[in-house]
């Protein structure tokens, strides 16, 4: 049981017996004045009584028998149970203050040490999806969101994802996201003019830095281009194009959504870029046989693509490989490349 689950409990409980002390004064009393006074009467002598209040007694105590025993007792069990459920409700609404400023702090610490990371500016029907591929395939990524109800359904799925609660197109927000080493940006709003301040702020603040903007709209496409976004998206395009894959042909559909799927290996087709390190070498060298999930695709060199390329090719720094693999495989690849 977490603490603001062990808080809620005892607040809960003391929040029941503080009602039941309140229900035996008052109908304690109610019976002991032999019901000349009426409930709320009875009722306002107890709350006096145990908030301590101080006001005179709206009830003759000294006319009936056991009136002031029954108060001393009243006093001593209500005074002690609602000091302990106010100061529960006290440590309840300063922890929880605490908690989430240390819990923001160390996310903006945990954020500032990233480098080459993916930012997502906006959570909507689409870019969930995106972020969805973005944690399946391990790669570390920052979402910005302005809705906390939308960060809540986020981190329900994914509690350790970091996030940045604020506005994608304010530069102090893209900064806190780590933009100056952020790798690419994804500008997914679903309003279009929203996107295209968000392109403008991303590629000012970071001139080399990729981004991919959402286009709800086909004619404000050169609008984002010229606000600085590398590639364009969408969805109606793209949906149009699938419904013609379907029909076309569905093998190839079944198969690439059965890769997507496959929850043990998340085969993707991936691209690996080569770095100075590797220069010159063979593709035979590289030794991509040695990983059983994955397989080489092709290559690009510049504006050339070559399928399959043989493995006497001489690959040089800036060429990238078309492969498909795993996640787990795509790192390990990396890594020796980086080597």
């Amino acid at each position: 049981m977490s603490m603001d689950d062990n808080i809620k409990k005892r607040i809960l409980q003391t929040g029941v017996a503080l009602l039941i002390v309140l229900a035996i004064g008052t109908f304690g009393y109610y019976f002991i004045t032999q019901r000349n006074y009426d409930v709320f009467t009875c009722f306002y002598m107890t709350v006096i009584t145990i908030t301590t209040i101080g006001f005179n007694e709206i009830i003759d105590l000294e006319k009936y028998s056991g009136a002031r025993p029954f108060t001393i007792f009243l006093a001593f069990a209500g005074i002690g149970l609602l000091t302990y459920f106010v100061s529960t409700i006290s440590a309840f609404i300063l922890e929880g203050n605490i908690r989430q400023s240390y819990k923001k702090l160390k996310m903006e610490k945990n954020i500032s040490r990233l480098q080459d990371h993916y930012i997502i500016s906006g959570i909507g029907k689409h870019s969930a999806h995106l972020n969805d591929e973005l944690v399946s395939t391990k790669r570390d990524s920052v979402f910005i969101e302005l809705d906390p109800l939308r960060i809540r359904q986020v981190l329900k799925k994914y509690p350790h994802q970091k996030f940045i609660e604020g506005d994608a197109t304010h530069d102090d927000v893209l900064e806190k996201a780590g933009i100056d080493k952020a790798k690419g940006i994804f500008a997914s709003t679903t309003n279009d003019n929203t996107n295209i301040v968000i392109c403008l702020s991303a590629r000012r603040l970071n001139p080399k830095l990729n981004i991919v903007s959402l286009c709800n709209a086909h004619i404000n496409s050169e609008k984002l281009k010229t606000a600085g976004a590398d590639q364009i998206v969408s969805p109606n395009y793209i949906g149009g194009l699938r419904m013609a894959s379907e029909m076309l042909r569905p093998a190839v559909t079944a198969f690439l959504d059965a890769m997507l799927l496959d929850k043990d290996k998340t085969f993707r087709f991936e691209q690996i870029d080569i770095t100075k390190n590797q220069e010159g070498k063979k593709i035979g060298e590289l030794r991509l046989n040695e990983f059983k999930d994955s397989l080489l695709i092709g290559l690009k060199s510049n504006n050339e693509l070559v399928f399959k390329p043989a493995d006497e090719y001489v690959i040089k720094a800036g060429d990238s490989l078309v492969i498909m693999t795993t996640p787990n495989d795509r790192i390990k690849i990396e890594e020796n490349l980086s080597v």
